[in-house]
C-alpha cells in the first residue's frame, strides 16, 4: 500500500459515513454533532484553547464563568457546524431550502444583471451551507474562492462534493481567475475574515489590531463589480441568509475597517457561532505573539 493511502481511505470513509448523515434524519445529525463536540474535547484541546484565548481577548467585559460558557457553547457550534457542511456538500435541495429564510436577494439579483457581484462571507460555523443556500436562492451556481487541502486526493473529494452548487472554486492564490469570473458577470463567494500577512493593515476588531486584506475592494473597483455583505447563521432549527449591499469607498483601509466594524457587529449577535479556533491575530503590529506555546499549554490543562 502507497504511502498516505491508508489516511486517504479513512477519509474516503468519513466522507461516506457524512453522506449518509447528511441524508438522515435531524435526530442522527444532532446525535452526531454531540459526538463530534465530545471527540472534540478529547483530540482538538489544543484548538479548545485557541479558542478560550480569542474569546478572552475579545470579551473583557464579560466574567471568567460566563467566557468558559462562551467556549463550551462555541465548541458545540463548531460541531453543528461539521454536520452543516456535510448538508452543504450533500443534503437534499428542498430540505435545504425549507430551512432557510432568505432576505436581500432582490438587491443582489439586480445587480447581478448589470455584471459580477462580490458575495462576502464571513467565517461562522455554517459558512459552506450559507454558500449553498446562496446558489439556490440564485437558482444559479456560485464561484467561490477556496482553500485548497494540502492533500490532492482529499481535495478531489471535496472539491467534488462543492461542484453540486458551485459552478467553479478558485484557490486563493489565482486572483487572474477570480477577477475574470467577476468580469464574466458570476456571484463569486469571498471570505477575507481570516488572518493574512500580506496586502494587509491592521484595523481595529474587538479593541485588537487584526490583519486585515485590503484587497477585497479593490478588485471589486477594478472589476466594476457590486459589492454585497453575505451572512449566514442558525436560528434554532433554521438558518438566516441576509444580504446587503456594501457601499465601498475610495480608500482601502477604511473600507477593510468599516466592513471589520460590520462583521463584529454581526458576531456580537450570536458570538458562540464564530470561528473562534481560526489564529485571527497571529499576525500582529508589535510582534507580541498571542498564542504562545506557552498559553496554549496552560489552557490545555
Amino acid at each position: 500500500m502507497k504511502p498516505g493511502s491508508d489516511s486517504t481511505l479513512i477519509w474516503r470513509l468519513a466522507f461516506a459515513v457524512g453522506r449518509r448523515i447528511a441524508r438522515g434524519s435531524r435526530f442522527t445529525q444532532r446525535v452526531s454533532a454531540r459526538l463530534i463536540a465530545a471527540l472534540m474535547h478529547v483530540f482538538a484541546r489544543k484548538r479548545i484553547a485557541i479558542i478560550a484565548a480569542n474569546i478572552d481577548l475579545c470579551f473583557p467585559e464579560l466574567s471568567s464563568a460566563e467566557r468558559a460558557k462562551l467556549v463550551r457553547q462555541n465548541v458545540r457550534s463548531t460541531a453543528e457546524g461539521v454536520i452543516d457542511t456535510l448538508l452543504a456538500w450533500y443534503g437534499d435541495a428542498c430540505a435545504i431550502d425549507r430551512r432557510v429564510d432568505v432576505s436581500g436577494l432582490d438587491d443582489l439579483k439586480q445587480a447581478l444583471k448589470r455584471g459580477g457581484a462580490l458575495c462576502v462571507y464571513a467565517h461562522f460555523h455554517s459558512i459552506e451551507l450559507g454558500g449553498r443556500a446562496l446558489s439556490q436562492a440564485l437558482g444559479r451556481p456560485m464561484h467561490q474562492m477556496v482553500r485548497r487541502h494540502n492533500d490532492p486526493r482529499i481535495e478531489q473529494v471535496i472539491d467534488a462534493a462543492r461542484r453540486s452548487y458551485c459552478a467553479k472554486t478558485i484557490e486563493k492564490q489565482q486572483l487572474a481567475d477570480f477577477i475574470r469570473s467577476l468580469r464574466d458577470g458570476h456571484p463569486v463567494g469571498y471570505a477575507p475574515d481570516q488572518n493574512f500577512k500580506r496586502h494587509i493593515a491592521f484595523v481595529p476588531f474587538f479593541g485588537q489590531p487584526a490583519a486585515t486584506l485590503t484587497t477585497t475592494a479593490r478588485l471589486a473597483r477594478l472589476t466594476a463589480a457590486a459589492t454585497f455583505c453575505v451572512w449566514f447563521t442558525r436560528n434554532g432549527e433554521r438558518f438566516l441568509l441576509e444580504i446587503e449591499p456594501f457601499a465601498r469607498g475610495d480608500e482601502d483601509t477604511a473600507d477593510a475597517a468599516r466592513w471589520m466594524a460590520l462583521l463584529e457587529m454581526r458576531i456580537r449577535r450570536t458570538p458562540e457561532q464564530y470561528l473562534w479556533a481560526h489564529r485571527r491575530f497571529k499576525t500582529r503590529p508589535d510582534g507580541d505573539p498571542v498564542y504562545s506555546a506557552e498559553l496554549l499549554k496552560e489552557r490545555d490543562r
